[in-house]
């Protein structure tokens, strides 16, 4: 199995690409096909560059050469030709975050920024 992907997933409601890596399941160590934590895949998709979890839609392996050290993803033609499915309008986003569902503390209160009048500053 390659170590890394490249994938397609959802970043602030955009679609969008990155590179992730596979990460065996905490919750069910890959053992559980009903695990909530990784929907019985028994893996986590993670990008290695920041640490965070990623929700694919799309995936391609990317494979190292064992000889020369650089990485591919399909070696044997020049151009590389896919058809990127839609992304789903559910899909998780991968910044999704507990604040984003919480109470604007500011807007209940009514401190929300009023436009105002510029400052005229003395020369």
């Amino acid at each position: 199995m390659p170590d890394l992907y490249l994938i397609a997933h959802k970043v602030r409601g955009e679609p969008a690409f990155d590179i992730a890596q596979h990460m065996t399941c905490p919750a069910c160590e890959g053992t559980d096909d009903a695990c909530i934590a990784c929907d019985g895949a028994g893996h986590w998709w993670i990008i290695p560059t920041s640490g965070h979890r990623a929700w694919p839609y799309f995936y391609i392996p990317i494979y190292k050469h064992k000889d020369e050290g650089y990485y591919y993803i399909n070696y044997n033609h020049d151009t590389i030709s896919f058809m990127l499915p839609m992304m789903p309008p559910d899909l998780r986003d991968h910044y999704t975050t507990v604040a984003e569902a919480a109470l604007d503390l500011t807007k209940a209160l009514g401190l929300t920024a009023k436009p105002s009048a510029p400052i005229l500053r003395r020369m």
